[in-house]
């Protein structure tokens, strides 16, 4: 009684009193700390159930079984299995299967085929402890297969199989073996379960079918849970429909669904992929009157959020504001640092981590202040650190590392280090290790080694047109026209086409985008007359169009032309037309900032007394005042 009411300490003392128990007594007592969360306790009575020579029942083995399997209680439970063996109760079906899913939760896929096989009497709860024992181990084929030895011998599938079977499905990425299953599901009637339901949305989406994950959903109708409507904003943003994402989760508010931290991280993250800042200080505005950001998870995803769309002073006051800070959370802040051009805040802020807060830096961490290193010139600071990641920290550096290690020496200038660094790696490097190498050579105007270094990317991605973009305006540089032309025959002959720039703002919870010389914006006379005013004003200033960067001229057209109406001058000038005075202006563009548009932005940020925050494909690179975030080293 005591131990089913949660008063364990009564039951603990009344246990106390007498050495007389049965095994019904003793397995009621440990059932009772089993069932209160006390797993450790609870195998520590069911071991001395043995150490005493008490007769075990089934039950006895079942519950041990199934308390090993939560603790990961590995020795213990070979120490039952024994037992199970000796004393002949393997033929219990509640016993077998218990052994079936405590390895299975293991991980011990061949210890679990040979039970299976061993099996005298296979019932569903053995069939899905095998097939939920090869989903967990991601080998979402033999999940499938044991589904269909389950369905040749004659035994009906329930709801939790489905769902396993579903997910292996997903897992394999395969939407025609999802589509035979979802038959299965309507023939045995199991699609009105909203578990069943939910895990075929999920399906169709991890296969890329979200007209069938749609349909599903609308045909769960009243039935759609708070979980399915979660699992619908998050198979749209797994899709990259951003905006399909958004518009589920304003009807989850609008029918009162609750949502959790998932759902929120889930449209956060599509907040800063649009990007899209009004609509992510809309939902931190829900969050703070449902008083949900306190959450260590919610707190580190508008951190990220902000961070993504160039709003640091917003992102640092989340961070503040924080009652308690997980490593989560402080990998959110550094890695806004970084990202957003302050280097010597973002190894501050890992100092304080680790130093201060005893909190250990993971491989995330180290990504995060790597690169910020990079972004700098702190070659020294990220040598130290890449040291101190193995020496300290023992974290094993992965791909991630070992790139930040070769844009760290290759921007420096340091580049046959950076190549050798490359070259002697303790795997056989790929494309993105080899890339930040091809951007040092461009920098530095090293064409010798930039051949090196395309040849080898090109053999491992094919299709990547930047390289040879990359190589032919090297070429161009270096007036090498022939050269030139054979990369543009290979593209044609490839059919490679060059990523156009494009450049967007958000005005008034609306995206607008624009492109070189662009003339489609309904405003772009206006955009026009602006941009050549502020032209004007800067050349006073000091300002001269950088025409280097113009490499094949347009016919008809100025290399001046050409360099003035980049796709982000067009989008800032929008900005100032439109936005607010003094709001800052951010602009977000698919491509590398070029040097020109990159000192223009310095120029325009002095004249036009605003902060201008941009994005490239690179980082963030705040101006202000006349100068750059990134101190001209990017």
């Amino acid at each position: 009684m005591y131990s089913k009411c949660g008063d364990l300490e009564s039951a603990c003392k009344l246990f106390d009193k007498s050495s007389e128990w049965d095994i019904i007594s003793w397995n009621s007592f440990i059932s009772g700390y089993s069932s209160n969360g006390m797993y450790n306790e609870a195998l520590n009575y069911c071991m001395q159930v043995f150490n005493l020579g008490i007769e075990p029942n089934h039950y006895t083995f079942s519950i041990g079984l199934s308390i090993c399997a939560s603790v990961r209680a590995v020795e213990e439970g070979r120490q039952l299995h024994a037992y199970i063996v000796k004393m002949e109760y393997f033929a219990y079906p509640a016993v077998g299967n218990s052994l079936l899913t405590m390895y299975s939760k293991f991980g011990m896929m061949n210890a679990v085929e040979i039970l299976f096989k061993e099996l005298p009497e296979k019932n569903l709860i053995s069939w899905t402890a095998i097939i939920t024992g090869f989903y967990r181990q991601k080998c979402f084929a033999k999940a499938l297969r044991q589904f269909c030895n389950m369905r040749n011998s004659g035994q009906d599938p329930n709801e939790h199989t489905f769902v396993v079977v579903m997910a292996s499905c997903g897992g394999m990425l395969v939407p025609n073996y999802g589509r035979m299953i979802h038959a299965q599901a309507i023939k045995f009637s199991m699609v009105s379960s909203v578990f069943v339901g939910t895990a075929i949305l999920d399906m169709y989406s991890e296969t890329k079918q979200m007209d069938d994950a749609r349909k599903q959903f609308e045909e769960m109708g009243i039935l759609a849970s708070d979980v399915s409507w979660n699992a619908l904003v998050a198979a749209y943003v797994r899709n990259g429909k951003m905006a399909e994402a958004l518009e589920a989760f304003d009807r989850m508010l609008g029918n009162g669904v609750s949502c959790n931290q998932f759902t929120y991280s889930n449209v956060l993250k599509v907040c800063y992929s649009i990007p899209s800042l009004s609509s992510g200080q809309q939902i931190h505005a829900h969050l703070i009157k449902f008083n949900c950001e306190s959450n260590m998870h919610v707190g580190s995803s508008l951190i990220e959020m902000y961070a993504k769309c160039g709003n640091l002073t917003d992102a640092e006051y989340v961070f503040h504001a924080m009652p308690t800070r997980d490593m989560i959370s402080w990998n959110s802040i550094i890695k806004a640092y970084s990202q957003n051009g302050y280097p010597k805040k973002a190894i501050m802020h890992f100092r304080k981590m680790t130093e201060e807060e005893g909190i250990k830096p993971t491989s995330t961490t180290f990504v995060a202040v790597l690169s910020a290193c990079s972004h700098s010139g702190l070659v020294d600071e990220g040598l130290d650190l890449f040291a101190s990641m193995i020496r300290d920290y023992e974290i094993i550096p992965e791909e991630s590392h070992f790139s930040c290690m070769v844009d760290l020496l290759g921007r420096a200038g340091r580049l046959e280090e950076a190549k050798d660094f490359a070259s002697n790696l303790p795997f056989k490097p790929k494309a993105s290790i080899w890339r930040p190498l091809l951007a040092a050579c461009r920098s530095h105007r090293n064409l010798k080694m930039a051949e090196f270094v395309a040849e080898r990317i090109t053999k491992l991605e094919p299709g990547d047109p930047t390289v040879h973009i990359t190589l032919s305006n090297m070429y161009a540089e270096s007036g090498r026209w022939g050269d030139v032309e054979k990369i543009r025959k290979i593209l044609k002959l490839n059919e490679l086409k060059k990523e156009p720039g494009c450049s967007w703002i958000e005005v008034s919870n609306r995206m607008h985008r624009f492109y070189s010389r662009d003339m489609k914006h309904t405003e772009m006379s206006k955009v026009y007359r602006k941009l050549n005013d502020l032209v004007k004003q800067i050349k006073d200033l000091g300002y001269t169009p950088d025409t280097s960067v113009v490499l094949h001229q347009g016919v008809g057209v100025s290399k001046e032309e050409q360099v003035l109406y980049h796709s982000e001058k067009l989008a800032v000038c929008f900005g100032l037309l439109n936005l607010p005075t003094g709001k800052p202006i951010r602009v977000f563009k698919n491509l590398r900032v070029c040097q020109d548009c990159h000192t223009a932005m310095k120029y325009i940020s002095e004249i036009s007394k605003r902060d201008i925050v941009l994005r490239d494909n690179y980082r963030f690179h705040h101006f202000k005042q006349g100068s750059c975030s990134c101190g001209d080293y990017w």
